[in-house]
């Protein structure tokens, strides 16, 4: 049990810090096909062009008046003492925090994934493949993760307090039911998975994900029995099956989910977006809704392990901002992009909106 628990804990650092879009951007303009020519267009980010360059500095002055300005005074916190375990510390609000999220995720995560893991392995050796008609698009491993957090994080305060839900009725269908889209955030904190995870409930998503994870104990045979999208930046093979998973995801009416950025925030300021996974919903048409996470990086610092303070009390509160969806049809690379990224620059505090000079996109 006591391994378990260890592998479990490692597991979920590794894939907080891990579940980000961050296409490789080196890759070479070669092949003559038209398969090598889509991946390469698709995963490599073009420099823009002077004039670009110029519309993207002016859009950035609106939110760089106060880059030297520390965050307002209701941003500091303390989080009381705490042990450093490594290069993570861990204060008393997160251990009895970490304690109670390993106990469910041991007892109740854990097996159930691997229950329906060797459920789905079986069936598939077996006449007909029952769980293949059950769960075609694999949303018990989604549902199954969503309830381990209603048991973790609901008692301890730490769901966001989310906004701008009714942003999202002009997605329904003719049935009430809301059409696939492509859910977009800021990203400064390991919080923000389980944040948006809030957003979208029970309703079926996979993360965009980076393909080292799945070597990861625990996690790597969870995110590959949810069917979450995994990417090899380094192998271009990888980047088009990514791109074809994540394209189908969408047209199956499965929702997914990016964090342009690439990587957490170190400052928790807004950062320059990749244009990789827009491609994805330009692909089948698909809207992309904007999200603006306020203060995850206040609930847990980069430097801890677990979350350090409750989401809403005690300090500023985390706040997710879902703005209008954009559509993506007829709209060049770069304009989506500016229209994404400025969508959540607007929605963010002031401690977290864009750098002088941040370029939108690279």
């Amino acid at each position: 049990m006591k391994y378990s628990a260890a592998f479990l804990l490692l597991s979920a650092l590794y894939y907080a810090q891990g579940l980000a879009f961050s296409p490789s951007s080196t890759l070479p303009r070669t092949g003559s096909t038209h398969a090598l020519t889509l991946i390469n267009d698709v995963y490599r980010s073009s420099p823009l062009q002077p004039k670009q360059q110029r519309r993207r500095a002016s859009a950035t002055k609106i939110y760089s008046a106060a880059v030297a300005a520390v965050d307002a005074p209701d941003t500091k916190i303390k989080y009381g003492p705490a042990i450093t375990i490594g290069k993570l510390k861990i204060n008393i609000f997160g251990a009895i925090f970490g304690m109670w999220e390993i106990f469910w995720g041991v007892c109740y995560w854990y097996p159930m994934m691997t229950l329906y893991g060797i459920s789905r392995s079986i069936s598939k050796r077996l006449p007909g493949n029952i769980m293949e008609k059950i769960d075609p698009y694999r949303r018990i491993p989604i549902c199954v993760a969503y309830t381990w957090g209603l048991l973790s994080m609901g008692l301890f305060g730490l769901w966001p307090i989310v906004e701008g839900k009714e942003n999202l009725e002009v997605l329904r269908d003719e049935n009430g039911k809301l059409k696939s889209a492509m859910y977009v955030a800021n990203h400064s904190s390991w919080m923000d998975i389980p944040f948006v995870c809030r957003v979208l409930g029970f309703r079926n998503c996979k993360m965009i994900a980076k393909a080292e994870l799945l070597k990861v104990p625990i996690l790597g045979r969870a995110l590959a029995v949810a069917g979450h999208v995994t990417l090899d930046r380094t192998n271009r093979r990888s980047q088009m099956q990514a791109y074809k998973a994540g394209v189908q995801w969408l047209k199956d009416g499965v929702n997914l989910v990016t964090f342009p950025e690439g990587t957490r925030s170190k400052t928790s300021r807004l950062g320059s977006f990749k244009k990789g996974a827009f491609k994805m919903a330009q692909g089948t048409g698909a809207p992309i809704v904007p999200m603006s996470i306020h203060y995850g990086d206040k609930i847990q610092p980069l430097d801890y392990a677990f979350p350090a303070k409750p989401s809403r009390f005690w300090g500023p509160r985390a706040v997710i901002k879902i703005g209008k969806p954009i559509s993506t049809e007829d709209k060049s690379d770069d304009d989506l992009l500016e229209e994404v990224w400025q969508s959540i620059a607007d929605d963010l505090p002031e401690s977290q909106k864009p750098a002088k000079d941040t370029p939108i996109g690279v």
